[in-house]
């Protein structure tokens, strides 16, 4: 099994063959989720790897708008949050960075890149296992729409950040979303998520706005790959695209001063 220590923690996490031991270590935390959601997680895997096409079209121009907005240099360790078999997190590494994983789905962690060399961590996004400012930058994609409180979960990254926090949610004004989140149970909570309510969840969360826009046409696991490339290419900050992105900064990080509405 491998293991990966927080810096200033005293916790160390395994992935593999250790996962059922890590899964009793947590199991007295407060799920960040309700129980059918938890349920439906483990057993739905029908996830494209991130490697695939559709997820690198999706995900790499995120990351590069985050990294732009920032000023990344490509060396900063990075915690992606409710990771899944991730994407997001796939698209900083492709950029230089190292990045660790936490999700509280089994099934899908195992799935993720991180997990090969210990960096996948089996953890509920609301209790982090690491130590407060351990992280230059805290990521989550397609998170906050399925947790019972997403300002508690906006304040625990924001804890384990050293000031940037970034998110990637659905746009309820794009069309098509806005549709299959009606259909599908599970995506109900994304009804109400637009760019303005992530800043509005931000702001609760005690984090101040730098940046917050609607981008991206690709969906990573239901997007033809014949399609995706195409797709991928558009980009832009247009209010009906497929997804809410904010870069977000604690209220304390020196380096917001000349952040911007």
């Amino acid at each position: 099994m491998h293991e990966y220590s927080a810096p200033g923690s005293d916790v160390g996490i395994g992935v593999g063959i250790g996962v059922g031991r890590l899964g009793r270590r947590l199991g007295g935390q407060t799920s960040m989720t309700d129980h059918d959601e938890r349920r439906y997680w483990e057993r739905h895997t029908s996830y494209r790897d991130a490697e695939s096409a559709s997820a690198r079209a999706f995900a790499d121009p995120k990351a590069a708008r985050i990294a732009g907005a920032l000023g990344l240099s490509g060396s900063e360790r990075i915690l992606d949050v409710g990771a899944g078999t991730g994407h997001l997190g796939a698209a900083f590494e492709r950029r230089g960075h190292e990045v660790v994983a936490v999700d509280l789905a089994r099934a899908l962690l195992l799935r993720n890149p991180a997990r090969s060399d210990g960096r996948g961590i089996l953890a509920d996004a609301l209790r982090l296992p690491f130590a407060s400012g351990s992280f230059p930058l805290v990521i989550e994609a397609s998170l906050l729409h399925h947790v019972d409180d997403p300002v508690a979960v906006l304040r625990e990254m924001a804890r384990v950040s050293q000031g940037p926090v970034a998110a990637v949610e659905p746009n309820r004004n794009h069309p098509p979303m806005f549709l299959f989140s009606l259909l599908l149970r599970e995506e109900w909570r994304a009804l109400r998520f637009r760019p303005a309510h992530l800043r509005r969840l931000a702001e609760k969360a005690g984090l101040q706005t730098q940046q917050v826009e609607a981008t991206g046409w690709v969906y990573q696991n239901k997007t033809p790959r014949l399609l995706a490339g195409w797709l991928g290419k558009w980009n832009r900050n247009v209010p009906c695209s497929a997804y809410a992105l904010g870069v977000f900064r604690k209220a304390e990080d020196p380096q917001n001063s000349d952040c911007g509405d």
